[in-house]
């Protein structure tokens, strides 16, 4: 009887030591180990919006972001951070992909172009004029409902114009009473808000940097650029110009230029030359 219980101890034993086993701690119970091996991993968290809170040096793999652009690390408490970087064609190209995309890093502040650089920098061209950022702005919450409209204005600057309360500590603009885009901006974003944060979920891509507007003008008009602004305006060789009447006939004047009161029509033939006609009912 004793050698039946004596064999039967050890089997007891590792029964109860196969179900007492507890899962293994790799950072402090493993050495040099290897994955290659492996069908697949998953070394960062996953999912289509940024955690509201995060501590410093935790990553993650945001999906609704554009490839290339998907990786963001935890740089201080609660605040995340665009990770990019490398060289090439491939890497250029996620980059432009990135272009002044907007992520929401924590529920009171937007992060918009984080992959704007000095080496890689932002480009936005109204007609012949390019701006380029170098850095992206940062856009701040403390109070309201509604949505932001974040664009780039017709002079070149990164603005977020909303109908809350917000500021923009860095890198752009904020604009109040602000409740569409502008018609002479480039879209960039919308997003809402709820009560001082901004909707985890509330982001919209208006983003549309292929997109291309040519004025062609007809006969007797010209078309004149500034700082990126069309300006369409009668072409003065072509079409004679209403001025001040004259009062004299060697008043300052330019050929093709005219005016008239109740009596006269005048008309300027010469530089500084004018005539007029007599003006009568019918």
């Amino acid at each position: 009887m004793r050698n039946h219980i004596g064999r039967a101890v050890p089997w007891l034993l590792g029964i109860t030591m196969a179900f007492a086993q507890t899962a293994v701690d790799l950072r402090t119970q493993s050495k040099n180990v290897d994955f290659s091996n492996v069908v697949g991993t998953k070394p960062f968290q996953i999912g289509n919006v940024l955690p509201s809170t995060c501590v410093t040096g935790q990553m993650f793999f945001l999906t609704a972001a554009p490839g290339g652009s998907n990786l963001y690390g935890c740089t201080a408490a609660n605040i995340w951070s665009l990770e990019s970087g490398g060289s090439g064609s491939g890497a250029t190209s996620a980059r432009q992909l990135a272009d002044f995309l907007v992520t929401r890093t924590s529920p009171t502040t937007l992060a918009i172009g984080a992959a704007c650089s000095a080496s890689t920098p932002c480009n936005i061209r109204f007609g012949s004029q390019v701006y380029s950022f170098a850095t992206g702005g940062t856009a701040t919450i403390s109070g309201g409902s509604g949505v932001a409209y974040i664009y780039i204005s017709s002079g070149g600057v990164l603005t977020v114009g909303h109908n809350v309360t917000a500021i923009c500590p860095s890198g752009c603009a904020a604009q109040g009473g602000v409740t569409s885009f502008p018609l002479d901006a480039i879209p960039l974003f919308t997003w809402t808000a709820s009560n001082g944060t901004w909707d985890a979920a509330g982001g919209v891509d208006r983003r549309a940097f292929l997109s291309s507007q040519i004025l062609a003008v007809g006969a007797g008009l010209q078309l004149v650029q500034t700082a990126g602004q069309n300006t369409v305006a009668a072409d003065p060789s072509v079409v004679g110009m209403r001025v001040a009447k004259p009062t004299t006939s060697t008043s300052a004047c330019v050929t093709g230029t005219w005016a008239a009161d109740s009596s006269f029509y005048y008309i300027c033939v010469n530089t500084n030359s004018w005539v007029r006609a007599a003006l009568s009912s019918f």
